[in-house]
């Protein structure tokens, strides 16, 4: 395999971009990091699948408001509607294409 392809190929395999998992990662790396950085030793610590879960609702939460108060990213999300082909009222008679295409011109 040529070292051109294989680049391609780690191309291909990535997973879709998720933009609420990555900020819930970052929420869930500052927020462990203050639960268990600092603090007395007698204080209990929490669950880090309580903080992970955590992470997700704000960045679930964060991510609605941001369609709902960001003018930007109001105006992107009706960018990308307006862009996109709806094919759900598109009626195609293919009985049609193999009539006309028997009959000579």
């Amino acid at each position: 395999m040529s070292e051109e392809a294989k680049p391609a190929a780690k191309k291909e395999a990535q997973p879709a971009h998720d933009p609420i998992q990555e900020l819930a990662e970052k929420l869930y790396i500052e927020l462990a990091a203050r639960a268990f950085a600092a603090g007395a030793p007698a204080e209990p610590k929490p669950d880090p699948r309580l903080i992970a879960q955590t992470s997700f609702k704000l960045a679930e939460a964060f991510q609605a408001a941001n369609y709902e108060f960001n003018p930007t990213a109001i105006a992107a999300r009706e960018a990308k509607a307006k862009a996109a082909v709806n094919l759900d009222s598109v009626q195609i008679d293919f009985g049609a294409i193999g009539k006309s295409a028997g009959k000579p011109a």
